[in-house]
């Protein structure tokens, strides 16, 4: 059954509605990277997951958890020959580039490749944190305003979140997730945008936030401090 999947799986290109009058996918192949807390890595591992229904086990990207009060996001995707081999016998297996499809039932799905060298756009694995008893956010670069939160704080503004979402899922703390969540997301993402990830709850000294631009094929990231002093973008 796994290897009828692999031979005959049928790849078919996503094309969801226009952003800005574009189409941002268009199976064009393009480079993923994983990105953790503001820690930015090449790349991403696929793990195992089983069809219940079916008996099937397939290669996927997963975010988010099980359990109640969270959401697991699964997010198949069609292997090389060699990774496929690998994946096999490990159980999982790390993979850089890829092409988003569909499935036959029109859901997003990723197709490796070879190699990527495209500069305008790129997948990213958003396994971001909460803070205890806290949340996350991922949105845009801040956009110059200010608002009070629940403490009478004032606090910035930011633009929407730039990318295009293909999965999510949702990470909690407590035995019914009533202590704290957040999401985690794959999405595609453009270059010469900035992004950022956002924690909330006690943090313990750690940073609240972390931006991001995907430039020249690469992902930089920095804090707000970081920014202010060596103005990297």
């Amino acid at each position: 059954m796994a290897r009828d999947y692999l031979v005959k799986a049928e790849v078919r290109r996503f094309s969801p509605a226009p952003l800005n009058g574009e189409n941002i996918l268009g199976g064009i192949p393009r480079k993923i990277f994983t990105v953790e807390n503001g820690k930015v890595t090449e790349g991403v591992r696929i793990d195992s997951f089983t069809l219940k229904g079916a008996g099937v086990t397939i290669p996927v990207i997963l975010v988010g958890e099980e359990g109640r009060g969270r959401k697991l996001g699964v997010l198949p995707v069609q292997l090389l020959p060699s990774s496929y081999k690998e994946w096999q016998e490990e159980g999982h297996v790390y993979i850089r580039f890829a092409e988003v499809g569909t499935t036959k039932a029109g859901k997003p799905k990723l197709f490796q490749v070879e190699y990527a060298d495209t500069t305008e756009k790129c997948i990213c694995v958003f396994r971001t944190r909460i803070g205890y008893r806290g949340g996350n956010s991922h949105t845009g670069d801040r956009d110059g305003g200010m608002k009070r939160d629940y403490w009478g704080e004032e606090r910035p503004t930011f633009h929407p979140f730039p990318g295009e979402i293909l999965c999510d899922g949702i990470i909690a703390q407590g035995a019914a997730g009533r202590m704290g969540g957040g999401r985690q997301l794959i999405a595609i993402m453009p270059a010469g945008i900035v992004f950022r990830t956002g924690y909330s709850g006690r943090l313990y000294g750690a940073p609240a936030a972390h931006y991001y631009i995907f430039r020249g094929g690469q992902i930089l990231s920095a804090t707000w401090e970081e920014r202010e002093v060596a103005e990297i973008f």
